[in-house]
Parts: C-alpha cells; structure tokens; sequence
C-alpha cells in the first residue's frame, strides 16, 4: 500500500447556526456549518480591525484576538487623528460552539484604554501588537510584538497571559518580555504539538537587505515545552528553516497548523502588502522539505482599503471538508481614506506533500536520491508542485 493511500479525510468540525443560544447542539445528522458570509457579518459586526488570529477554549469555543480596533459592537470609539492613545491596538472575542458570533470582551472593569486594549501601553508610549494565541488549561497565552510610538518599528518580542474563568471570563495577568534566541524572530502563528508536548511556532524576519521588496523574509520555527510560553530560555528555536531569496515569497505571518494523514500545512501572504495572492505550504516534518503549491488564491481588501496582509489559519473554526478556514488583514494608512478596516475570510484546499518516503509502509529512498537530497543545502529541498 502506498503513502499516498494513507491520507486521511480531514474531520470536520460540526456546528449549528441557531438564533436559541439555549438550543443546545443538534444530532450529527441535522448539524450545519457557519459559511464565509456567515463569519464576515459576524466579525463586521463584532469588530473594526485589520486582523485576527484564533485558539480553541478547552469548553469547545475559540479565543478571536484582534489588532488595531476603531469599533465595537457597531460603535465607532473615535478616528485614529483624535484618539489620546493612538487607538485600542487589541481586542479580544469569543465565539461561541456551533455560531459565527463574536462576544466582544470588555475589559473596562480594569481602567484599560477605551475599554477594550487589554495589555496596557507601556509608559513610553509604545503598545502590543497581538499575533499568536494558546490555550494551556485555564491560561490564554499571546505572542506579539512591542511597537515603538512613533516609527512604528518592533522593539522586542513578549508574551502577555490571562486567566480563562468560568464562562470564559478573562484577566489581563501580565507580559513577559522573551529574551535569547526566543527573542530573535517576528513570531506570528502559534499551533499544538499534534502530540500534545507543547507548541509549534512560526515566525519570520527581514533578510532581503535595504530595498527589498519581493521574497525578502526568512521563516524560523520554534518548539515551546508545555507551561514554558513565558519561559524563553525553554524554548528551542530553530532559525533559517526557509530563506529569502529561494522562491518562497513569505509575508510577515507564515501560518501553521498539523492536520492529521497530511501532515503540516501553512499558509502566507505572498510578500505582504506588496503581493496580492496567499500562498500554501505543505510538509510531512515542521523543518522540511516545504513544498510549494502552484496554485495561489486572490486576497482581496475590504472595501476601500488598499493592503492586505498577516494570513491566519483558524484551524478549529468550521470548514468544508478538506478545506481550512484562513483569514488575512485588510487596511490603509492614507489619511481620508474610507477604507473597512476588516479581516477577510475563505476556505483554502489543505493538500498534503509528496507521499513521503521516511515512515512505515513506505518505499525506502534509492542510494542514489538520499546522496543528491544530503547534498542540498541545509535550507532545505523543495518543489512546485
């Protein structure tokens, strides 16, 4: 029996969409899936932000964190020119099992900006960009960066934690600044060891030089032990995993997550705001070889706006099968202009790698193709198909 025949189908994750919060699920029979219009009216109506990124809560719902906020709820807190603050630079939702609604978490109890920053600036001025959350029992875990005030250039990376209470009620515990090798890398997706050890993260940095404009980033990993996300010394990073310059095309956030019988998959922003299409990459090893698929697919802006950007995997949202939900960020700088600040959603195939040629039942490599794979280099080999 061949690799290729052990690709599983990908589980899918049933939901209903119901106006009864009280309803309760429904048999697996009669259960339906959120759709793409479905999650864009719910999050236009949750929330004005660029982006999102997502973590499952341990009671089935998910954790949506968000990036720079102008609304909530429908109401707009105040135009970027007349906030004393810059604006709310997170904010936070949950979503419910089985709905596309997003609750707005408040945090005003605690004297946050505008009610809705949950990591306070910091003195200084500068704020928390958030980027990849985890969930480990009851502490919700986000990776980001530290963004100056003025040039808005990362100062440093940092871990900020809450405490996850009953009915998923959240306190802002503190941030933790990541030093050493953890601090080396834009960390930007955070995904569960499918083997339930800790974290795989992705993360990237500029390496195309001054000027760069077009695969200019280079994708680093790291793996985080269980209870060691404010623990960088724990971390074990490996940088370099893909290089700029070989055809990758990486945007800033290189987004990963484990699917079982097709091994990794990631998806990206081809070039960031100065590409317009995602990307996907499929491994059977988190270090490669990464393999990148011919197709591509549009992300397109929200009306009006003009850069998209920061591709995120909701791996545990509802999706078609062999599908996985990704979303990607959608803003513009210009002053006057009337872009819908808003995260964009779709369904993009998963693929799987080449069959691999390194576990059981598999056909062991010729002499002759495991001497030419040693002598690529340590980057790593790959292919377009």
């Amino acid at each position: 029996m061949s690799c290729r025949g052990l690709i599983a189908a990908v589980a899918t994750v049933a939901a209903i969409l119901s106006g009864d919060a009280g309803a309760g699920l429904a048999s697996d029979q009669s259960r339906q899936q959120p759709d793409l219009a479905a999650y864009n009216l719910g999050v236009a109506a949750a929330v004005r932000s660029d982006l999102t990124a997502s973590v499952r809560l341990p009671d089935g719902g998910q954790v949506y964190v968000f990036g720079d906020t102008l609304a909530v709820n429908g109401q707009v807190i105040c135009s970027p020119s007349r906030c004393p603050y810059g604006y709310p630079h997170d904010s936070i939702a949950i979503q419910r099992p089985g709905t596309a609604t997003f609750q707005m978490q408040s945090c005003a109890a605690a004297g946050c900006p505008y009610g809705w920053q949950w990591v306070p600036n910091w003195p200084d001025g500068s704020y928390f960009w958030m980027a990849a959350p985890a969930v480990e029992g009851t502490s919700l875990y986000v990776i980001g960066e530290r963004i100056s005030p003025s040039a808005g250039e990362v100062e440093g990376e940092y871990t900020a934690r809450f405490a996850v209470g009953a009915g998923d009620a959240l306190t802002y515990q503190g941030i933790t600044a990541l030093t050493g090798a953890a601090g080396d890398s834009q960390w930007g997706s955070a995904t569960p060891d499918p083997h339930g050890r800790g974290w795989w993260l992705t993360g990237t940095r500029n390496t195309g030089g001054t000027g760069c404009v077009a695969d200019c980033k280079t994708m680093d990993t790291a793996f985080v032990p269980l209870n060691a996300m404010t623990h960088p010394s724990a971390w074990h990073v490996q940088l370099g995993v893909l290089l700029s310059g070989e055809g990758y095309d990486l945007g800033t956030v290189v987004s990963m997550s484990h699917v079982s019988g097709h091994g990794w998959v990631a998806y990206t922003k081809r070039n960031d705001i100065t590409g317009s299409t995602l990307e996907r990459l499929n491994a059977w090893h988190v270090t490669g070889p990464w393999h990148v698929a011919t197709q591509q697919w549009q992300a397109r802006p929200a009306p009006g706006c003009a850069w998209t950007y920061s591709a995120e995997t909701h791996p545990a949202s509802p999706a078609p099968p062999g599908t996985m939900l990704v979303s990607w960020a959608s803003n513009h700088d210009d002053p006057g202009t009337t872009c819908d600040m808003q995260p964009q959603f779709t369904d993009l195939p998963i693929g799987s790698p080449p069959p691999r040629t390194d576990g059981p039942m598999c056909v062991t490599a010729s002499r002759s193709r495991r001497r030419a794979r040693a002598a690529l280099p340590a980057s790593g080999w790959r292919s377009r198909a």
